[in-house]
């Protein structure tokens, strides 16, 4: 029986061997089985998209030859194509960096597996409203300020981005005037003060309470300010249950003298004038008021702009005195100055105004006086007599109810030209179709055609107006939208479409008015002053025809100030003009050139100008390095500006040679070639010159208005140098 059971044994195992050599995988047997290799990775999730400062966990998937599969995660190389958008670890994890895309790569053994990851902006996360459960008194107001936090894990203020409500609107009003989270107490009782964006809000409680106003103080008290300069004043209201209250924003603020300082709904103050004023906030019989002084105490010296000029017995000349301060900034005091003549029986001159008139043959010195600084200059006035005007524009075409300025230019005995537009009488012949308003201002009446004249010294000059039948259409104003800040100003134009396909500026014919004048302001020529915050439309009106622009003056505050360009060149006696753009807490620009103050230092190597139309205008003393600054709402820019000794060696005039249509101008530019191989635009520091006034004229902005057919030699002169071109009219 074991015998038996042995052999058996024997024979099983070698079935079993013979079997194992069938199936084995000899190199030389043939019909083996293949191998299992890795075919592919699938990188998950497909194409994901996240927001800034979120992360994105990705998986690896290997999908093998016999069609089994196998998560890779942990086993392969991760890599991202653009690791300024995206950073993957080892593990997979992706890490956003910038808003943008870039390919997420998975590879092990050979095989690569991809994905396209793309980074949005940042998205909101949380919102905090601010100030938390505040009170005030019914009639005043409060600024809401909401502050978003966001996945990237940065915060910024989106007030001006959120949706504003109140829970009890007769408790309470939200974006009073338009302005973004600015809140009026209406009544007594407390409402719910909510911002939200999508899904996202916040909320706090307001209580407005029933006391009553019984004092208002104005700070800071009595203060001295310098020329040019901005003050904001602040209304601190005391009311009946003992509380206080910012009440700037509810209060009515005046000046008693305009001229010396304006002053903005909001309480911020521009000094205009020397001298002094009283500025006042009241609400309703309760009011509280400061003493101003507008001064001039850091005025360093004093000059006459023109310098010494020559006139014509009969004719005038406006001057202008400027001041140069302390710190660098210019500043026109023509009507602060005290000026007088030497001689007055050949020249007289209006005693606060600069402007001079020639009386007789010879010469007189006018001199200007602010406080203890003088400037003088010399007036020659001659004995040539006047031969012809010339009046432009000429062959003009306008339609009724509109406005066009004209402009005459005398020519004398000695060949000389002037500029006699305010000097000579101005009249229609046919006032019922044009009449003649203030010095050289026509309006349009019918349709026909009037000789626009102008006389002086029993000589007189004239050009045709044609009046049309076309009638307004439309008006568009420019720009159609703006931001301001509180107390900048904005020029607007507008520009009329009539019946006959034509358009004209219009900007003087036509009436402006705001929508809000607590939020901004519109005088007749279309300037409008940011008051306060909110928003407003303004509007242009001629007869039944409208037009407007909608203006939003910040809440947000300002946060930056930056001068272009930052770094200028210039030579010596030459200028620049920079500009100031403002940046505002909710991300919004605005060019402050106009509105804020400007100085340089030193102020013996550049100055700048601070008044009217020389703001931000850099002036080249002496060669050296100076610093111009700009300075608005405690925010200052500053940039550098280089004055070099490089002298003038020529001017080109351009276009060279220019032929227009009789009816027609043609601006002129000037560009100044310096001997260090710089060259400038001087287009408006130099002196301009038609030597044929009855061909073209030529204004001091380079602008040339033809007069009749013909040829005139163009200059541009400056410090000795001059450049020409001939302009031929057809």
């Amino acid at each position: 029986m074991k015998k038996w059971q042995i052999l058996s044994a024997l024979a099983c195992l070698a079935v079993i061997a013979l079997t194992m050599i069938g199936c084995g995988g000899s190199s030389s047997g043939g019909g083996g089985a293949k191998p299992v290799v890795l075919q592919s990775i699938t990188v998950a999730p497909g194409a994901p998209s996240i927001a800034l400062g979120q992360g994105q966990q990705f998986t690896a998937t290997g999908r093998y030859s016999d069609n089994t599969s196998n998560d890779l995660t942990s086993q392969a190389s991760w890599s991202s194509s653009n690791t300024s958008v995206a950073a993957i670890s080892s593990s997979g994890m992706a890490t956003s960096k910038a808003a943008g895309s870039t390919t997420i790569t998975a590879s092990f053994s050979g095989v690569n597996g991809t994905t396209t990851l793309t980074v949005t902006p940042a998205t909101l996360t949380s919102i905090a409203v601010t100030p938390v459960n505040p009170s005030i008194a019914a009639n005043t107001t409060l600024q809401f300020t909401a502050t978003g936090t966001f996945s990237d894990g940065t915060q910024g203020n989106v007030t001006g981005s959120v949706q504003w409500s109140s829970g009890s609107p007769s408790v309470a009003s939200i974006n009073f005037n338009g302005a973004s989270g600015l809140a009026m107490g209406l009544t007594a009782g407390t409402s719910l003060i909510t911002a939200s964006s999508g899904s996202i809000s916040s909320s706090t409680t307001l209580t407005v309470t029933s006391a009553s106003l019984t004092s208002i103080a104005v700070t800071p008290a009595d203060p001295s300010v310098p020329l040019g300069t901005l003050q904001q004043f602040t209304a601190t209201g005391t009311f009946s249950d003992g509380t206080t209250q910012d009440i700037t924003g509810t209060v009515t603020w005046s000046t008693s003298k305009q001229s010396v300082m304006s002053i903005t709904t909001s309480g911020l103050g521009t000094a205009r004038n020397l001298g002094t004023t009283v500025i006042t906030a009241a609400s309703g019989s309760v009011s509280g008021s400061v003493n101003v002084t507008v001064n001039a105490a850091d005025l360093a010296s004093l000059a006459i702009q023109p310098g010494d000029t020559t006139i014509a017995a009969t004719t005038s000349q406006q001057f202008s005195a400027i001041g140069t301060f302390n710190d660098g900034s210019t500043h026109d005091l023509t009507t602060q100055a005290a000026w007088t003549s030497s001689d007055t029986g050949v020249a007289k001159i209006g005693g606060n105004s600069g402007l001079a008139k020639g009386l007789a043959p010879g010469s007189a010195t006018i001199t200007a006086t602010v406080g203890s600084s003088t400037a003088s200059v010399t007036l020659t006035v001659t004995n040539a007599m006047l031969v012809s005007i010339s009046v432009t524009p000429v062959g003009k075409t306008i339609a009724p109810g509109t406005k066009l300025s004209f402009a005459a230019t005398g020519t004398f005995s000695d060949s000389s030209t002037q500029n006699i537009t305010r000097d000579a009488t101005w009249a229609s012949d046919n006032p019922a179709v044009a009449t003649v308003g203030s010095v050289s201002l026509v309006t349009a009446v019918a349709p026909g055609t009037a000789n626009i004249s102008a006389s002086l010294d029993g000589v007189t000059g004239s050009t045709p107006l044609t009046v049309s039948s076309a009638t307004l259409v439309s008006i568009a104003v420019s720009p159609a939208s703006a931001v301001l800040a509180p107390a900048s100003t904005l020029g607007l134009s507008a520009t009329g479409t009539f019946s006959d396909g034509t358009t004209q500026t219009i900007t003087n014919s036509v009436n402006w008015t705001s929508s809000a004048a607590q939020v901004a302001s519109v005088s007749a020529a279309g300037q409008v002053t940011g008051q306060s915050a909110g928003t407003a439309t303004i509007t242009a009106q001629s007869g039944s025809v409208t037009g407007s622009m909608d203006l939003l003056v910040e809440s947000s505050a300002l946060v930056s100030m930056q001068i272009t360009p930052a770094a200028a060149s210039v030579a010596v006696q030459t200028s620049i003009q920079l500009r100031a753009i403002g940046g505002f807490a909710d991300g919004t620009s605005q060019d402050l050139t106009q509105s804020a103050s400007w100085t340089s230092s030193p102020a013996s190597v550049a100055t700048v100008g601070d008044s009217g139309g020389t703001k931000g205008i850099a002036n080249g003393i002496s060669a050296g390095t100076a610093t111009v600054t700009a300075l608005f709402a405690g925010e200052v820019g500053a940039a550098t500006l280089t004055v070099t000794n490089a002298t003038l060696t020529s001017i080109t005039i351009s276009p060279a040679n220019p032929s227009i249509a009789l009816g027609t101008t043609q601006r002129f530019t000037a560009t100044g070639n310096f001997s260090d191989g710089s060259t400038e635009n001087l287009t408006s520091q130099v002196t301009w010159n038609s030597s044929n006034v009855g061909v073209a004229t030529i204004t001091s902005s380079g602008l040339a208005t033809s007069v009749s057919t013909g040829t005139t030699t163009v200059t541009a002169s400056m410090g000795g140098v001059t450049g020409n071109t001939v302009l031929t009219v057809f």
